[in-house]
């Protein structure tokens, strides 16, 4: 549980954070060692769960070591799906992550919403329904292992 209280009362309580995978974690389907230990530390905290069409099938493979949960959708499956497993986890209670059209969805469920701007872009419609736009995963994860920084952004 991660518990975040803003100087003007508002308060989060983070259970789960949902992770896209393509162009949010992973380049080309692969993720950094750098982003897999700040993954492996912040499943200490809460839990972790990654939803992908994993466009390039590696998800399993590069995930297998790490303390997180793996959803594969479906062919046909996308964005409604996101949306639908953030609220079914309680989406009062789930920092939402990613960076495609597929994500704008969950971004919307979910209590708050990190837009990365990784080497693959990211959508203007998850680009316009995040809380916070980050340039990389690295820079995620931070937010949810040092919440004074998401105080920092998120204050008014």
């Amino acid at each position: 549980m991660l518990t975040v209280k803003l100087p003007d009362g508002r308060e989060y309580n983070f259970h789960t954070a949902v992770f896209d995978y393509n162009g949010t974690l992973a380049v080309d389907g692969v993720v950094s060692a750098a982003v897999g230990s700040l993954l492996a530390v912040l499943a200490q905290k809460l839990r972790v769960v990654i939803v992908t069409a994993d466009t390039f099938g590696l998800a399993r493979a590069q995930l297998c070591r790490l303390p997180v949960e793996l959803v594969v959708l479906g062919p046909g499956q996308g964005g409604p799906d996101k949306a639908a497993y953030v609220v079914a986890a309680g989406a009062e209670g789930v920092v939402a992550v990613g960076n495609g059209v597929n994500d704008a969805e969950m971004f919307a469920a979910a209590a708050l919403a990190v837009c990365i701007v990784g080497p693959e872009g990211a959508s203007v419609p998850s680009l316009l329904a995040a809380d916070i736009v980050v340039p990389g995963p690295e820079a995620a994860v931070g937010l949810l292992l040092d919440s004074r920084r998401l105080i920092a952004t998120l204050r008014r």
